[in-house]
């Protein structure tokens, strides 16, 4: 029988491990170490506090969030560490209340010099998991312990040069997945990676080699375990500095889809190309053992506007979705950038950890599924800063499929009912500064999701927000927002909510 370490051990051992090294180094360059408590208030009036009942409830929730950032970002230690007790009291539906921790940490350790580093990252969050019921994504009062999400990774890795422009690595990741009920169970991933490449070797000619090796295990309700196994090969023609081609052939296999497994070759190819300073625009197509796949992004960023696009298809999953890859949506980017021009004083690590719950809250992320499946997305997000207004558009479609019936997996997600998953989603968000100090703030979003299998299934939802900030002193603001929601299908309902904030920076 497997044994796991316990969820709640690995976050206290990560997230000391984290304060001590933050500490160490903040001995040897105090000024480098940046350290912000702060607290932030909440009342909400909602019309419908339970959007599964049938009668709809009026309730006052009122939320008191102490919290604390700790950063740093030279020396041998960077990173940060975000931390949220939240503390929710209603006044109808007392059994609700809830006391928990939220938290989004990160950090590399240098352990020698240019050669052995520890990344170490860790995330505790709440946040619904159905794209067909419950409320939106990134909803503040979905607090739902059940719905409790916890991420904690730990990644050794040796890097090395050789040559002139010679490049290696060789690590290992260790990631461990729990949900608060059977939605995700216990997952453990852990990924052995070895690479050495050269792109300009021969000034022309440049070769690259890469092995990937990932075990996913499962908790005890499970007698499904995985592997994954990716090699690849890569020769490099530098047409010129700015354009580049690839090709590349390789080897892999899985048994995702089979339990006596599945393997075949990898052969494709792709370019790079930065025609500017400004742009970006990479391309890369595979004929894989499930098909095609293709993993396409574009960025152009001007002095006041970024323009993102991505389109990809590959396997992928929960976990490597929560582990960062929303870091590379360009919905993400899209509210990234615009938050720094609302708010330069915030700190990376906030302004992630705003970004990331607005991204949820807009339909990022999508379902949650202790499988992997066949994932195809394509996303844009275009956003622009003018003196007094900023502006932000994304669009997002995904399709997710389940890789074959999934016998031996304990599932409670939307894959166990469909094979196929459909979202697309549209979001349009709109800043004024009407002084220096306050800013008024309106958002859209509408999303649809689709089911196909034994049965189908479509759920529509729709979101109207308008909004008021204001800065009320150096270290406070405060603000108050009107939220109208609506959802159409299995879990049909209506909501409208009033919430007022005061928050505080010591």
């Amino acid at each position: 029988m497997k044994t796991q370490p316990e969820p709640r051990t690995l976050c206290l051992s990560l997230l000391g491990a984290a304060l001590l090294a933050l500490g160490m180094a903040g001995h040897a360059q105090a000024q480098t170490v940046r350290i912000q408590p702060s607290l932030d208030n909440r009342l909400t009036w909602t019309d419908n506090v339970d959007t599964s009942a049938t009668n709809k409830q009026k309730d006052w929730i009122a939320e008191i969030s102490p919290g604390l950032s700790i950063s740093r970002e030279s020396g041998r230690f960077s990173g940060g560490l975000d931390m949220r007790l939240r503390n929710l009291a209603h006044a109808e539906r007392t059994e609700d209340n809830t006391t928990y921790l939220a938290l989004q940490g990160r950090g590399t350790l240098e352990a020698i010099e240019d050669a052995f580093f520890v990344d170490v990252a860790a995330s505790i969050s709440r946040d619904n998991r159905s794209a067909f019921s419950g409320r939106f994504g990134g909803d503040t009062l979905d607090t739902d312990e059940n719905n409790e999400t916890r991420l904690f990774s730990i990644a050794p890795r040796f890097a090395f040069r050789f040559g002139g422009s010679g490049e290696g690595r060789i690590g290992y990741q260790q990631r461990w997945l729990t949900g608060g009920d059977s939605t995700l169970g216990d997952q453990r991933s852990g990924a052995w990676q070895a690479s050495v490449t050269d792109p300009v070797a021969l000034r022309l000619f440049g070769w690259g080699l890469e092995y990937v090796r990932t075990d996913t295990r499962y908790d005890e309700g499970s007698n499904r375990d995985v592997e994954q196994e990716v090699g690849r090969a890569t020769l490099f023609v530098n047409i010129d500095p700015q354009f580049r081609v690839r090709a590349i052939g390789g080897y892999e296999s899985n048994d995702y889809a089979t339990v006596s497994g599945e393997r075949g070759a990898i052969w494709g190819g792709g370019f790079d190309w930065y025609p500017n300073e400004r742009t970006a625009i990479s391309v890369t197509g595979e004929d894989r053992i499930f098909g095609t796949g293709y993993d396409v992004s574009l960025q152009h960023r001007m002095a006041r506007s970024a323009l993102t696009l991505t389109a990809r298809r590959d396997i992928s999953s929960s976990l490597q979705d929560l582990a960062g890859g929303y870091a590379i949506d360009p919905l993400f980017q899209a509210i990234y950038q615009i938050l720094g021009a609302i708010d330069p004083t915030l700190s990376d690590l906030e302004r992630e950890r705003i970004a990331l719950d607005e991204y949820r809250a807009r339909g990022g992320q999508g379902i949650r599924s202790n499988a992997y499946f066949l994932e195809r997305a394509f996303g844009a997000g275009y956003s622009i800063s003018g003196v007094r207004n900023t502006v932000s558009i994304s669009l997002q479609q995904s399709e997710r499929q389940r890789l074959s019936t999934l016998s031996g997996f304990v599932l409670n997600d939307d894959l166990a009912d469909y094979d196929k998953i459909r979202t697309r989603s549209a979001s349009l968000s709109f800043n004024h500064q009407l002084s220096g100090l306050a800013t008024l703030s309106a958002g859209y979003l509408r999303s649809r999701s689709e089911g196909e299998g034994v049965t189908d299934d479509t759920t529509t939802r729709s979101s109207y927000t308008l909004g008021l900030t204001r800065r009320l002193g150096a270290q406070a603001n405060g603000g108050v927002t009107y939220s109208h929601i609506k959802s159409e299908g299995r879990d049909a309902y209506t909501e409208n909510a009033v919430t007022a904030t005061f928050g505080m920076r010591f």
